[in-house]
């Protein structure tokens, strides 16, 4: 049983991108580009753009109304979001939007654990031993800029990495979408080597 209810809903998002590249981010630009975000093709008039702030540099922060539409499910007496409009007449699993984006946010926190792990063998190879330090953001201090040229903390779920010396070596890890120590998602790099989620780190 579907309740469409013409309910389209405001969302107030926040969205980081970078500075029109012959000056300040227009709102027409980034309306445009809020429209079509993540494959998203909504009708740039349901778009509104409420606020921009530079941050200077490349970056800016946009605040925008965005009129879109869900679609609910009554399953066991609850009603749940089963699916949210992307375009004109055309609907997208939620589950599978929200799929794609833990995929994507294990992708990137794998590349950003491997480029810290080459800082730490790069500091081997010229030290003849591993960081010794108390956790990650000591490593990250010890590390940057010589050896990582970007100051990186946390994983994509603004969690904070860990890092440990270990008798083979050193390790990596982020807690992984769950958030929780010791469970399967954990994304750990032992050495260089992705050892878990073992999937996702034998991609590419």
């Amino acid at each position: 049983m579907w309740s469409k209810g013409g309910m389209a809903l405001a969302l107030v998002g926040a969205f980081l991108m970078g500075v029109w590249a012959r000056g300040e981010l227009s709102p027409g630009e980034a309306r445009r580009l809020i429209a079509t975000v993540g494959g998203l093709r909504l009708p740039k008039e349901n778009v509104h753009i409420r606020r921009i702030d530079s941050l200077g540099g490349r970056d800016a922060v946009v605040e925008a109304f965005v009129l879109t539409a869900f679609k609910f499910t009554r399953r066991d007496d609850e009603w749940e979001i089963t699916e949210v409009r992307v375009g004109d007449r055309q609907w997208e699993s939620v589950e599978l939007v929200t799929a794609a984006v833990r995929a994507e946010k294990i992708r990137r926190t794998i590349a950003d654990l491997r480029e810290v792990a080459a800082a730490v063998e790069a500091f081997r190879r010229e030290r003849g031993f591993y960081p010794s330090v108390a956790n990650f953001a000591a490593l990250v201090d010890q590390l940057t800029p010589t050896y990582l040229k970007r100051v990186i903390r946390e994983d994509w779920w603004h969690r904070p990495f860990l890092y440990a010396v270990t008798t083979r070596g050193y390790r990596l890890e982020s807690l992984g979408p769950d958030g929780k120590p010791g469970t399967p998602d954990d994304i750990i790099l032992e050495n260089g080597e992705v050892i878990a989620p073992r999937h996702e780190g034998n991609e590419g």
